[in-house]
């Protein structure tokens, strides 16, 4: 659930900012090859790149992985 979710978002992220896969390869370091498997569902980024990519896109990663985003016991 959560692959199929972060493929689908982190394309509308994409495609939300009017970036092409090559700017993004240049703002980020990320290469353009990685970044289409990303949005196809066959790879998935590390840590480090789901970082990078949030704060490019300025979104949380809890909306690009699917996830409610709060700690037990927290509102």
């Amino acid at each position: 659930m959560y692959k199929e979710i972060f493929a689908q978002r982190i394309k509308k992220a994409r495609n939300d900012t009017g970036f092409t896969q090559k700017e993004i390869e240049r703002e980020t370091g990320i290469r353009q090859s990685d970044i289409t498997k990303y949005e196809n569902g066959k790879l998935e980024p590390n840590i480090e790149k789901l970082g990078i990519l949030a704060d490019f896109y300025e979104v949380s990663i809890d909306w690009l992985l699917g996830t409610k985003g709060t700690k037990k016991g927290e509102p």
